[in-house]
């Protein structure tokens, strides 16, 4: 099966139109396992690979990750080759019920009853698609490369720092309720990490530290997934109190690293791998009292994660390869 993916991940000339074989936690994954393609939707769009749209004809299955800037492009897809399409609806499900515009969501709805499939990352989100379209829609999620995690970026997790690591802070560009997660930090009063998204995130902290007791926060500003990972794994557990409907890469990042999560139930790898550690979006008591019973009782730790471990296979690429394949 001839596969491609078109999402907005960073135009890349070099990568793109050749046979992925990038594996790290991100969209990428899915070109990778089908032995497919990626464009830029965007720009393809723009004429940058040279390509007419009815180039996609040579594909067999066509995934596109949507976003608004890029429901034009799967129209257009769809309406100039032949190819089976899957819409692939890639932010949380508030974007497209909230932030969109009118004429987006038009059409969006559009582009749901034109596709030959929805996927979706959170089965929670079934019940809303099905009521915009007659096509199939299904759960496929996003596959994990848990293999080389464990065998090649981190064979050997020292996760013995004594920190919390979390999901988000007080972002520069991107904020994913990381105030709530800040204010957990303050309630355990134990030492944290963070990846930041600029420099002046730490000036944030500086300033908080007058209205709040914030214990020492190490932060990193990762280049890739890869050294990301490296860093999670020097933490004891995560913390992430997102308030989205969506898949949730933090949660199974922590679980591949053999560190539990307290985290919001709305994200789906959350509510799989650790249930017994959701929390609702604001309550900072509970998952302060969960991180103080983590720290504290080395039997509930290690229950936690014999869960999480025995529901990794749930996001093996043989599982979501075939998730994917009845679907369509």
């Amino acid at each position: 099966m001839k596969f491609c993916l078109v999402s907005i991940l960073p135009y890349n000339p070099y990568l793109d139109g050749r046979i992925c074989t990038l594996e790290t936690n991100n969209l990428y994954i899915w070109a990778t396992i089908m032995g497919g393609v990626h464009y830029n939707g965007i720009a393809y769009d723009q004429y940058l690979y040279g390509l007419n749209y009815d180039y996609f004809d040579c594909f067999d299955l066509i995934m596109v990750s949507v976003r608004d800037v890029l429901i034009d492009v799967a129209l257009k897809i769809k309406q100039r080759s032949k190819a089976k399409m899957v819409v692939f609806p890639e932010p949380e499900l508030e974007h497209f019920t909230s932030l969109s515009p009118g004429e987006l969501q038009f059409k969006f709805i559009k582009l749901l009853n034109t596709a030959d499939a929805i996927a979706v990352h959170n089965e929670e989100t079934i019940p809303f698609f099905q009521a915009l379209t007659r096509k199939p829609v299904g759960f496929v999620g996003l596959p994990f490369p848990l293999k080389r995690l464990r065998e090649e970026l981190c064979p050997q997790v020292q996760n013995d720092e004594g920190e919390i690591h979390l999901g988000s802070l007080m972002g520069s560009l991107i904020n994913r309720n990381g105030f709530a997660n800040l204010a957990v930090l303050s309630k355990t009063g134990l030492p944290g990490a963070v990846d930041i998204q600029h420099p002046i995130e730490k000036e944030y902290i500086r300033k908080v530290r007058n209205y709040l007791q914030i214990p020492s926060i190490r932060c990193h500003q990762s280049l890739s997934w890869d050294h990301y990972m490296v860093e999670v794994s020097k933490s004891t557990l995560g913390v992430h109190l997102d308030f989205r409907l969506t898949w949730g890469r933090f949660p199974i990042d922590c679980a591949a690293l053999g560190i539990p999560c307290v985290a919001s139930p709305n994200l789906y790898t959350q509510k799989i791998l650790f249930p017994r550690l959701c929390v609702p979006c604001q309550d900072i008591d509970k998952a302060a009292g969960l991180v103080r019973e983590l720290y504290n009782n080395y039997n509930f730790y290690d229950e936690v994660m014999a869960f999480a471990e025995s529901k990794l296979p749930m996001f093996s690429y043989e599982e979501s390869k075939k998730r994917l394949l009845n679907l369509v």
